[in-house]
């Protein structure tokens, strides 16, 4: 029954996705709005679990870094998967490797959240969930080109194509 339900929901907003003006016009905008839901999901998760833990806990406040590491590793476990399957609709190549790449790209963007993380909260004063509402946004958008191009192979968004270019 709640499959049902799940399929009926999923269905009602991959239709109003496909109506909208700038889907029809872009295609490759359906895309990022895929990434963005599964992106928001996991940032979500990893969010909701890190103000449990620092503010339910008093060791994991204390060890705020330790408790944004572990939120980062487990909102993002299902990312991998939903990005290949729905996201960036990629079955081809070695899963082994793309999975090898993602788990690489996860380890670089976790650093680079802690550090910037880590310089805001304590060199800018600012407070924590705030902080890491900054650095999620910062690493998203790092974390999506770097997925798209060299995990999944995927076109690069920033790139011409022969046909775009104006020649003289």
């Amino acid at each position: 029954m709640f499959k049902r339900y799940f399929n009926i929901l999923y269905n009602k907003i991959a239709d109003r996705i496909r109506q909208l003006s700038v889907v029809k016009r872009h295609p490759s905008t359906k895309e990022v709005i895929k990434y963005s839901i599964v992106g928001n999901f996991s940032n979500f998760i990893d969010l909701a679990l890190y103000i449990f833990l620092t503010r339910a806990f008093h060791f994991w406040y204390d060890k705020y870094l330790l408790a944004n590491a572990l939120t980062i590793i487990i909102g993002s476990a299902t990312r991998f998967f939903f990005h290949k399957k729905w996201t960036f609709r990629h079955d081809g190549g070695s899963f082994r490797r793309q999975y090898l790449r993602f788990i690489f790209v996860l380890v670089f963007s976790l650093i680079f959240n802690e550090i910037l993380l880590f310089l805001i909260v304590e060199y800018l004063s600012v407070n924590d969930v705030l902080a890491k509402l900054i650095t999620m946004g910062a690493t998203t958008l790092v974390v999506y080109y770097t997925t798209k191009v060299w995990v999944f192979k995927k076109d690069n968004p920033f790139q011409r194509s022969e046909e775009s270019v104006i020649k003289f």
